[in-house]
């Protein structure tokens, strides 16, 4: 059996044929099939056993809980050294900027527009 990311594939030679027929790995183009009915048998059985591993890891790799859990292991690596565990200071000093002049800037739009509303407000007033 063989893996690939992760996901196991079926032995399976020659998915298709020129003539639209299915080739099978132990037939010889035209010649027939060889195998005693117990040998296929196993085949078909190694074939499932392949399949429901393939299908339990499909299964265990879209599961949302482990979607999230590798999603927040690819956040921690950019912000933690995986090998000492120390924070990176120098991916999240630029980071904590970035969220206080986002912060700022909210506030200091928030308080001009407050104070554009209070202006208009007392002029209003003084006119009546």
């Amino acid at each position: 059996m063989e893996s690939v990311n992760g996901a196991h594939r079926a032995d399976v030679a020659n998915a298709g044929h020129k003539d639209g027929k299915a080739v099978d790995k132990h037939t010889n183009g035209d010649q027939p099939d060889r195998r005693s009915p117990q040998q296929i048998e196993r085949d078909i059985e190694a074939a499932r056993a392949n399949l429901a591993v393939t299908l339990d890891e499909i299964v265990d790799r879209v599961k949302p809980a482990n979607v999230a859990a590798r999603a927040m292991d690819k956040v921690r690596a950019q912000f933690i050294d995986s090998d000492t565990g120390a924070p990176r200071k120098e991916r999240i000093l630029p980071l904590a900027g970035g969220v206080a002049g986002l912060i700022l800037l909210v506030v200091v739009v928030k308080t001009k527009g407050n104070g554009d509303k209070k202006v208009k407000a007392r002029k209003s007033g003084k006119k009546r």
